[in-house]
């Protein structure tokens, strides 16, 4: 995201509004401000040539140090809070919503992590798609804490929001496309900027700080026009639809579409005042099941319709979970696919080009670089540097987190390069998008985006023949 700083002290701006002859005007405590934290990440410049598949961390707690008196704890959307970096390249993820701060002035803020892990690996020959040979590893660094120093003013009755962002290449230590070593207590790792952003750096409305889009989960409740996902890794999120909330099924209404138990994605806003909207809504399954959902490393082979992928994300079971408390964001596993039933595509609403994936139940049509949700029928967990194995039947294309540099705008086109080598792009890849359904950060269009800038994109990797082979729903400008 373009404009960070390292500091926190532009985050809580000094206003209180109070009634004329009396009251609050400024800075005066005994009160409280309500914050909510959003997570973000700027990825390493594309000229790296990393292939990150996963970058996660257990985020424990962020606390602030008043100026005197004991350091208040932000309480966190989920008690164990596992951030999946790459993901957030490109979306936002909520940290904490609508946390209630005793007004004040502060001198730092501590993120306390553990369990750093980047899962990555190498392709030296431009041009050629997967991981090479040998190279797929995960990198692990120590528990530890980061400080931002700053002066922090809190107002009594705000309402405001920040944007905590995690660079990283600081994080990292690089030889080449090799990843030697991640420390997120180094220098300059974490950051953050006050929400909403400025209006020429984003596409929200007033009233409303980011978007917290392709929340995958469980709707474990459902009430009204209000709804409630839990997440397997960030907790729950609560959203209420409106006239304008879209829906990808066959009524296309909230009753109809919305199934208590069942598993969904949802893109919501988050409002000022720390409430969701739910702005699209797409079923996955009726009922909760296993699902893994991870970015495909290697070329599947078409004899043991094997294929290997890294874990991005997962679903647990509402009960009898065979993946519960066995896997990790971050782990390796190799799927074998029991042919029968032809793939399909979560495509929440984008307009698709002509495509083949959904006509095929081969692992021939799999491309490295390629995200997508496995529900499982058997697993074994990874062991050290064994990998692990499950076994599906079905297969769905889902998004993959993509950064390059920019190439050229043509709405409703872009264009771009210098993705990460295991892509096995040898030249500009082409995106599409679609009207209603792209979200911006960073800029407020799409132009706005200079050529040879970052950017990371959400993106469906349909793949050839189509044309474009890539479809964006979000962007974002670094």
């Amino acid at each position: 995201m373009s404009n960070r700083n390292s500091v926190f002290a532009a985050v809580f701006l000094s206003s209180c509004s109070g009634v004329s002859g009396g009251g609050c005007t400024a800075n005066c405590g005994g009160g409280n401000a309500n914050l909510s934290v959003v997570l973000t990440a700027t990825p390493p410049v594309p000229s790296t040539g990393l292939s990150i598949q996963a970058f996660t961390a257990t985020i424990t707690g962020i606390t602030l140090t008043p100026a005197s008196g004991p350091a208040v704890n932000i309480p966190l959307n989920s008690s164990s809070y596992i951030a999946e970096f790459t993901r957030v390249t490109s979306d936002s993820t909520i940290l904490a919503a609508n946390v209630s701060v005793a007004a004040g002035t502060y001198t730092s803020a501590q993120i306390h992590f553990s369990a750093p892990r980047v899962t990555f690996c190498t392709q030296s020959n431009p041009g050629v798609p997967g991981c090479a040979a040998g190279t797929l590893a995960s990198v692990t660094g120590a528990a530890s804490s980061a400080t931002i120093s700053a002066n922090i003013t809190v107002s009594d009755s705000i309402q405001t929001g920040v944007a905590l962002d995690v660079n990283l290449a600081s994080a990292l230590t690089v030889n080449g496309q090799t990843i030697t070593a991640v420390n997120l207590g180094a220098a300059n790792v974490f950051s953050a900027t006050t929400l909403p952003p400025a209006s020429t750096a984003t596409d929200l409305g007033a009233g409303q700080l980011s978007h917290v889009d392709d929340v995958l989960g469980i709707i474990t409740s459902k009430n009204g026009s209000t709804l409630a996902v839990h997440t397997t890794t960030r907790g729950d999120i609560t959203a209420t639809a409106n006239s304008s909330t879209q829906y990808d099924c066959g009524a296309n209404t909230f009753n109809s579409c919305v199934q208590l138990n069942g598993v969904a994605i949802v893109d919501t806003i988050l409002n000022v005042d720390g409430t969701f909207t739910l702005t699209f809504y797409e079923p996955v399954d009726t009922a909760a099941t296993d699902i893994i959902e991870g970015i495909a490393t290697g070329v599947p082979n078409s004899v043991t319709n094997q294929f290997p992928i890294v874990v991005t994300d997962t679903v647990f079971a509402s009960s009898g979970s065979i993946l519960s408390g066995r896997v990790n964001l971050g782990d390796q596993i190799l799927v074998t696919l029991t042919p029968g039933q032809n793939f399909s595509i979560f495509a929440k609403g984008l307009d698709l080009p002509i495509q083949s994936f959904t006509s095929s139940n081969s692992v021939a049509s799999i491309l490295p670089g390629q995200t997508l949700a496995i529900p499982v029928s058997s697993f074994t967990a990874q062991s050290g540097v064994t990998p692990g194995a499950a076994g599906a039947s079905q297969i769905a294309l889902r998004f993959s987190r993509i950064t390059g540099t920019m190439a050229s705008v043509a709405l409703p086109f872009f264009s771009g390069n210098s993705f990460p080598s295991f892509y096995g792009f040898a030249t500009s890849q082409e995106f599409g998008t679609t009207a209603g359904r792209l979200s911006l950060d960073g800029v407020s269009s799409l132009p706005g985006i200079s050529n040879g800038s970052t950017f990371s994109t959400t993106a469906l990797y349909i793949g050839s023949p189509s044309s474009p082979q890539l479809v964006s729903q979000t962007v974002r400008a670094h």
